[in-house]
Parts: structure tokens; C-alpha cells; sequence
């Protein structure tokens, strides 16, 4: 084998790890953005009678009223696919819960991990506009997470000192 040919596999296995990374960072990004309104459906679903789900127009239309979209144009494509995405899970989801050969621990590992499947099939559905556009929301969103935690953690150490004052020296 040539230097040339070698380092042609090497430079193949290099990008085919950046872009690894690079699904594994939006999909955990996209996870934090669709993260609550998955964990919602999630202890719904249980409560709920199985219902076979059509990618109907309806449906498609409910593909805009995830976080993970909401306010992005999807043309009609994106939108069934969304929801055929959002359908296939669902029926996952289902059954992951229904599964009676699976502990409590167990069901929600493979949820969370389903979830993230999700997010990720989503956003492949996306041009690379409305990818960055997630991508920047996401960014945003967890920048203002962050901002409202120390704050709060601020607000938490600076109120026992005026609640207490300290007494002054004789």
C-alpha cells in the first residue's frame, strides 16, 4: 500500500469523525430544545389508549408546533416527513413503555435515547438555513438557561447576607 493511498483512509476515517461529531452535537443540542416537549409526551402516552397515527395533512401541520421548528418555513415535504418521523416514534415510544420485560431504568434510557433519534431524523430534515437557524436558537436558549442559573444562584449566597447581618465589632 502507497503513503498516498494511507493517508487517503486516514484523512476518509478523520472527516467520517467530524461529521460523527458534528450529528452527535446538533442532535444533543436539538435535545435540549425539544427535550421538554418529548418528556411531556412521554408520561402522556402512557395514560393514553393506542391509537394508530396517519401522516395526515393534520398532521403535517402539528409538525410546525414542535419548539424544535416552530417558526421555521417547512414546505409541505418537510412537514409530512416531520410527521411521519414524529408517527414512527410515537409507536416506539409506545411499545418501549408497554414493555413489561423492561425495568423503570431501562425504559427511560431507551427513551431518552429514542428521543434523541428523533431530534436528529428532524433536523436531517432540514436545509442547512433552517439547521443553523435551530442551531442558533438552541445556542440562545441554552445561553439564557445559564444566565437565569447564576443568577439564581447569585440572588440565592447575596440573601442570607441581608437576611442575617453580621454584628459589628466592640
Amino acid at each position: 500500500m502507497s503513503q498516498e493511498e494511507c493517508a487517503t483512509r486516514k484523512c476518509g476515517r478523520r472527516n467520517r469523525t467530524r461529521v460523527g461529531k458534528r450529528v452527535l452535537v446538533a442532535s444533543a443540542l436539538l435535545l435540549l430544545l425539544a427535550g421538554p416537549r418529548l418528556v411531556g409526551s412521554q408520561s402522556n402516552s402512557s395514560a393514553a389508549p393506542s391509537t394508530p397515527h396517519t401522516a395526515s395533512p393534520a398532521a403535517a401541520a402539528n409538525a410546525e408546533t414542535l419548539p424544535l421548528v416552530e417558526g421555521l418555513k417547512l414546505t409541505d415535504d418537510q412537514k409530512t416527513r416531520i410527521a411521519k418521523i414524529r408517527q414512527h416514534v410515537e409507536a416506539r415510544r409506545e411499545a418501549i413503555i408497554k414493555n413489561e420485560a423492561l425495568n423503570q431504568d431501562r425504559k427511560e434510557t431507551i427513551l431518552q435515547r429514542l428521543n434523541l433519534i428523533e431530534t436528529s431524523e428532524i433536523f436531517r430534515v432540514l436545509t442547512p438555513d433552517q439547521q443553523k437557524e435551530v442551531q442558533k436558537r438552541i445556542a440562545d436558549r441554552s445561553a439564557s438557561e445559564q444566565q437565569e442559573q447564576h443568577q439564581s444562584k447569585h440572588t440565592a449566597t447575596a440573601s442570607p447576607a441581608t437576611a442575617s447581618p453580621t454584628p459589628a465589632a466592640p
